[in-house]
C-alpha cells in the first residue's frame, strides 16, 4: 500500500497541508494560495477506488485464461489426431489393399461345378449301399452263429462229402 502512487501522493499533500497550516495565521493568510480547493481534490482522491482489486482480479482472469487456453491446445491436438486418422481409414476404405478378384473367380468356379448336385446323387448311391452292408453284417453274424452248432457243421460236412462223390462219379 506505501508504495501505490495515489498513496503516496496522499500523504504528500498531507505533509504540505500540515506545514501550511503549522505556520503563522498571518503569513498563511496572506500568500497561502486556498486549501479548501486541495482538500476537495483530496477528498475525491480518497473516494475513488483502489486500482490493487481490478489488478488482482486481472492477473486472476488472465491465469484461468492460460489455463483455459492451454485445455483448448490439448483438445485441439487431440482433434487433430482424430482428423487424421479419420483421414487414414478413409484411405483405408477406398483403396482396398488385397486383391480379392482371384478368389471370387475360384468361389464362382467352385460354384459352377454343381458340387451340391454331386453330393445329393452320392448320398442317394450310400443309402442303399448302408442297408447292403448291414445286411451282409446281418448274414454274416447268423452265419457264424449257424458253424457253431456242431450238428449242423457234420450235417455240412456229409452234404459237402456227397457232392463231391456224385461229382466224381
Amino acid at each position: 500500500m506505501e508504495q501505490h502512487p495515489l498513496y503516496r501522493l496522499y500523504v504528500q499533500l498531507n505533509e504540505r497541508v500540515d506545514k501550511l497550516s503549522s505556520q503563522s495565521p498571518e503569513f498563511a493568510s496572506a500568500n497561502s494560495p486556498d486549501l479548501s480547493d486541495i482538500i476537495v481534490r483530496l477528498k475525491e482522491l480518497e473516494a475513488k477506488p483502489s486500482v490493487d482489486g481490478v489488478l488482482h482480479q486481472l492477473s486472476v482472469s488472465i491465469e484461468n485464461l492460460k489455463n483455459e487456453n492451454a485445455e483448448l491446445k490439448k483438445q485441439l491436438e487431440l482433434l487433430n489426431k482424430i482428423d487424421n486418422l479419420e483421414a487414414r481409414v478413409y484411405n483405408l476404405e477406398v483403396e482396398p489393399k488385397v486383391n480379392v478378384e482371384p478368389l471370387n473367380n475360384r468361389l464362382i468356379n467352385l460354384e459352377n461345378n454343381n458340387y451340391n448336385e454331386q453330393l445329393t446323387e452320392l448320398s442317394n448311391r450310400l443309402n442303399p449301399m448302408e442297408q447292403y452292408v448291414n445286411s451282409i453284417t446281418d448274414l454274416s453274424y447268423r452265419l457264424g452263429e449257424v458253424e457253431k452248432r456242431p450238428e449242423l457243421s457234420q450235417r455240412l460236412s456229409a452234404v459237402e462229402t456227397i457232392i463231391s462223390n456224385i461229382q466224381q462219379t
